[in-house]
């Protein structure tokens, strides 16, 4: 058994630019937990346009690099849902998740004959669009294990966690960094305290958390890795996650980084409602969502009822499908120009003659319905009441046979597939 606090830690680097990183977190899992075995790790963005593999790298033979793009390539649009978007799972074979969606097992087989029969696959989501895929080839066909599916899940979770720091490396070279709210020594000792982390609430839990993470990383610590990595969390109360910074003495300081998830469109929603529906979207379970938030679970599911209540959405399926990356909503996002809040992005016109039976105040309704607001959000928009909201949502319903906002966007938009593209 390798050193998973190891693997931890080479997520949350920042050393580097985002190629030289990933090689390096490969580096630092093949070597701790995968040696003498190959593997391949890739970035991506996942977006309402499709999945689009960024920097790749691989461990072994140069080929891996050919056999995982002509996977992607063959794979259908369910199977790359199914590993990388609103279905997925964040750790599990090719053989369990993907061979039973139509002719997948057969595609998978004739890319990679003579070369690998499975794979165990890893996916990291940011939250924030950018995700990252570990493929870890197998010599047999099976299923996940329960400690590979638990041990790899909490390392998804930080590597996630490192993926939105990285975005934010250029604030935090030095402790005076602007999302740095709080600064300590290893062993808890609080030096500044700064923002959210001022109250003598926020300082103690940080205290705490400083302390779980270093006795994380001890000697002894590594040697029990579920304890460890279910210690350290990638993120506190849905807000900070831990890190090293030196400063011009490389004296080590643990500095508390505002990390938390943040989305541009608040039509209706809190951040927390939020941050849980778009974990959501990405196949995240409400358990899964409180690890990757460092927030109760209780706390989770009362926001996903929320979320679910104030969208007139009628399951946690929907909500889902709602949310999810490649949904008709994720296109657009919210920006103030002066007084004015716009609704901008890169969606497609809706076809005209879908639109010929909607009066004026429809059609705007329903670019707000469609953009995630709810209808009281909607209301205060429109300067009128929610009741007349709800009866001009209503009628939309009706006049397109749909019974949810799911069902709407489904027939209002072709785009539900999840395609792949390459950036170079």
């Amino acid at each position: 058994m390798g050193d998973w606090i190891a693997v931890v830690e080479a997520g949350y680097s920042l050393d580097g630019d985002d190629s030289a990183w990933l090689a390096k977190l490969l580096e630092r899992v093949t070597h701790e937990q995968w040696r003498d075995r190959s593997s391949a790790a890739f970035t991506f963005d996942l977006s309402a346009t499709g999945l689009a593999v960024r920097d790749v790298t691989v461990h072994g033979p140069p080929e891996i690099h050919d056999h995982l793009r002509g996977s992607l390539a063959v794979a259908s649009p369910e199977a790359l849902d199914r590993a990388y978007g609103s279905s997925s799972v964040a750790v599990g074979t090719v053989s369990e998740l993907i061979f039973h969606i139509g002719d997948n097992e057969a595609m998978f087989n004739r890319v990679n004959s003579g070369f690998t029969v499975d794979v165990l696959r890893v996916t990291a989501h940011s939250g924030t669009g950018r995700g990252l895929g570990l493929t870890l080839l197998l010599d047999e066909v099976r299923k996940s294990t329960p400690a590979e599916r638990r041990r790899w899940a909490r390392c998804a979770a930080h590597i996630g966690a490192g993926l939105r720091l990285r975005a934010m490396a250029p604030q935090l070279g030095t402790l005076e960094g602007e999302p740095i709210e709080a600064i300590f020594d290893g062993g808890g000792n609080l030096y500044e305290a700064r923002k959210a982390a001022t109250s003598k609430t926020a300082r103690e839990l940080l205290r705490v958390a400083v302390r779980q993470a270093e006795s994380a990383r001890s000697a002894k610590g590594r040697k029990s890795p579920d304890e460890a990595l279910d210690a350290w969390e990638a993120l506190i109360r849905g807000r900070w996650s831990l890190i090293d910074r030196f400063d011009s003495d490389q004296r080590r300081f643990v500095v508390a980084v505002r990390n938390d998830p943040r989305f541009p469109d608040p039509r209706g929603l809190s951040l927390r409602e939020r941050q849980v529906a778009a974990y959501a979207g990405v196949g995240r379970s409400a358990k899964e969502i409180a690890y990757l938030l460092g927030a109760p679970a209780a706390s989770v599911e009362n926001s996903l009822r929320r979320a679910q209540a104030k969208l007139g959405l009628r399951s946690r399926v929907e909500l889902t499908q709602f949310f999810a990356p490649q949904s008709l909503r994720a296109q657009m996002a919210e920006v103030s120009v002066g007084n004015d809040t716009l609704l901008i992005g890169s969606t497609p016109r809706l076809e005209e003659a879908k639109l010929g039976g909607l009066s004026d105040a429809e059609r705007q309704v329903l670019v707000l319905l469609i953009a995630g607001s709810t209808n009281r959000d909607i209301a205060m928009r429109r300067a009128t009441s929610a009741r007349t909201v709800a009866n001009q949502v209503q009628a939309i319903f009706r006049k397109y046979g749909a019974r949810s906002r799911s069902e709407l966007i489904a027939r209002l938009t072709n785009r539900s597939a999840l395609g792949i593209d390459y950036v170079q």
